[in-house]
């Protein structure tokens, strides 16, 4: 692992962050984001590393991160032969991470790296700080999928997760809570266990920039549907079999 030496920004309690990265053909944004990876663990003045799966990318993607491997020693890289979907590369990503907090973000340049130093100061006193989005740069069906998947849980749950498919700062021992979402409401499915476990959620308004290449799939119809199995199956085991 790397020890970072600049900066000053990193609490007095915390010893190490890991930065994950899931990427899928993302050729004309992963080396910069790597690099201001890079840059912002040096900042932290935290031991780290950056965690980066290829989710099966036709580009030269994989060839990029071979390249940044090379010559940036925090960098460790996996592929996957074929493209496993962004819940399976996030649930690997939790598992690989070994240090005391975990962030994470992605590879289209849409959060900036450096949201890492705005949420690590909340460290102290939060176990999740989630990085909520002053505005989101969706269309019009993209906003309504969003503001339902953030109002049921309060309407189901009685807790609200904020923003739970933006980046966040996570204790690494909140993804050993078992969760049942096989999609990405197991973003939202551990910030509800983790609540209701007595974990300390945070939020933080950051800035959120539009996507410069590729294209959103959040509100593909089978991802949604896949959601809302696994919401109503997270509401029976929470609500109904009072499974934390």
């Amino acid at each position: 692992m790397k020890l970072a030496t600049i900066g000053s920004v990193s609490s007095s309690s915390t010893k190490s962050v890991t930065i994950c990265i899931p990427a899928y053909n993302e050729q004309a944004t992963i080396a910069a984001v790597i690099k201001e990876a890079d840059s912002v663990l040096e900042q932290t003045k935290l031991r780290g590393e950056i965690l980066v799966i290829d989710d099966g990318s036709v580009d030269d993607t994989w060839k990029i991160l071979s390249d940044l491997e090379k010559t940036i020693p925090a960098l460790r890289i996996r592929r996957h032969e074929v493209n496993k979907g962004i819940a399976a590369t996030f649930t690997e990503l939790y598992q690989w991470a070994r240090s005391e907090l975990v962030f994470l973000n992605s590879a289209d340049g849409q959060w900036r790296m450096h949201t890492l130093l705005q949420l690590l100061p909340m460290a102290e006193d939060h176990d999740i700080i989630i990085a909520q989005r002053i505005d989101k740069h969706y269309k019009l069906g993209r906003r309504i999928v969003s503001w339902l998947f953030n109002a049921l849980p309060v309407i189901l749950f009685s807790t609200p997760t904020y923003d739970a498919g933006s980046v966040k700062l996570v204790r690494r021992e909140i993804y050993d809570i078992p969760v049942i979402s096989s999609g990405v409401f197991s973003e939202a499915e551990r910030i509800i266990r983790a609540r209701r476990r007595g974990f300390r959620v945070g939020t933080k308004q950051v800035e959120h920039f539009p996507r410069r290449t590729g294209k959103a799939s959040g509100a593909k119809p089978r991802l949604v549907v896949e959601a809302v199995r696994d919401l109503l199956k997270c509401w029976f085991d929470i609500v109904i079999l009072k499974r934390n």
